[in-house]
């Protein structure tokens, strides 16, 4: 693992956009989840790590991108979505009054 969550979020959202196939994506995305785990990161900082990768892929430009880093990029999306449901299932459905 990288130094500090930062160094480590940067070296991911790297790989994400640098990846032939949205399967590398979800492999990158899914070893560093693991290595979140291994690690015994808090729930809430790892919530707050895939909030600074979706920040930081909206950074980015979409003319910036070449048609493939769109693809990766929606894909990390979706799995950044789908990690923080796991993570916290209530906060991610607004409340009906």
């Amino acid at each position: 693992m990288a130094k500090n969550l930062d160094d480590y979020r940067c070296k991911l959202v790297s790989k994400i956009l640098q990846a032939p196939t949205t399967d590398h994506v979800t492999r990158y995305f899914n070893a560093a989840i693991r290595s979140l785990k291994e690690h015994k990161v808090n729930g809430y900082v790892t919530k707050r790590f895939l909030d600074k990768i979706e920040l930081e892929l909206d950074a980015i430009q979409p003319d910036q991108l070449n048609t493939q880093q769109l693809y990766n990029r929606e894909k990390a999306y979706q799995l950044t979505a789908i990690c923080k449901y796991q993570l916290f299932p209530a906060a991610t459905i607004p409340a009906i009054a």
